[in-house]
């Protein structure tokens, strides 16, 4: 994990200047570029992305999340694979902006703090925000002003995610948060109480009794929501048939797969696909110039 911290103040929104969602060919390197005065989120969704900043280089990998800052240089020093996917978001801040080499930099209810590097643990809340954005920015009946908020949404789940991760890095893991951790590790399997009571040495019955005491829930519930959360990502950020995501999280049908989606969700899986369909896409061909707020 890079050491380097920015902390942005939102006393003002940020201001939202341009988004997309980019998909890059075998051999693609990212344009050398000074960014006048904009920040840019860059956040991996597949493949493989070599970007130097200033004379510090970055290899990122999927869920990856870096944050370039303004007036410095920034290059791609190797070729990317194939399928090399990522957001890309430029934003100007509300605020003042402080840098540090200390995660642990104290913050205000008014102040995010994010690394320069880092990897995305809950990547499938964080989609959701970013579709929105894009959702928003690309839908003409949508007052501009709304990008504003949602890109410092954006901003605050990574904070958020940020300073969780580090305060997770002091606790000692207990037992159970190995078991969630398995589960999530594992939600593309078929998993019942059984199997994973057996993994951990336990009876199904102590096991369901930590998780309706730890998270007032069933086992099996806590195991589909975890199934859902990946298919919520994987149809924002895939074009994988409903059929094909059932499958891939070991569903034992379609039909079981929409019910539970739309239990946890209210809503059917194409429709939460279609909620956020207005997406800015780009590739080395299609990639126009956006004139600055």
């Amino acid at each position: 994990m890079n050491k380097k911290v920015y902390k942005f103040s939102l006393y003002k929104p940020a201001q939202f200047f341009k988004a997309g969602q980019y998909f890059a060919n075998q051999g693609w390197r990212h344009k050398d570029i000074v960014n006048d005065g904009d920040y840019e989120l860059f956040i991996m969704l597949s493949g493989a992305a070599y970007i130097q900043i200033g004379t510090e280089k970055f290899a990122l990998t999927k869920h990856d999340c870096l944050l370039i800052p303004p007036h410095i240089r920034h290059v791609g020093y190797q070729d990317s694979p194939d399928n090399t996917v990522y957001y890309w978001m430029h934003f100007f801040p509300g605020g003042t902006v402080t840098t540090s080499f200390d995660s642990s930099l104290p913050i205000t209810k008014v102040e995010t703090k994010i690394p320069q590097l880092f990897t995305v643990s809950s990547f499938e809340r964080l989609v959701i925000l970013i579709r929105q954005l894009l959702d928003s920015a690309n839908d003409p009946n949508v007052p501009k002003i709304s990008s504003n908020y949602f890109i410092s949404s954006i901003l605050i789940e990574l904070s958020h995610q940020y300073t969780s991760a580090i305060q997770d890095s002091h606790k000692s893991s207990t037992r159970f948060e190995l078991i969630k951790n398995w589960i999530r590790i594992h939600s593309h399997e078929k998993l019942s109480v059984n199997k994973i009571a057996a993994e951990f040495q336990m009876t199904p019955i102590y096991l369901t009794r930590l998780f309706k005491t730890y998270e007032d829930t069933t086992t099996i519930h806590f195991i589909n929501s975890v199934k859902i959360k990946q298919a919520q990502e994987l149809l924002l950020t895939t074009d994988k048939s409903i059929k094909e995501i059932a499958y891939d999280l070991s569903f034992s049908n379609e039909k079981y797969f929409l019910r539970i989606f739309k239990q946890v969700t209210s809503l059917t899986p194409s429709n939460f696909r279609n909620s956020y369909s207005k997406t800015y896409l780009n590739n080395l061909e299609v990639d126009p110039t956006i004139p600055k707020p």
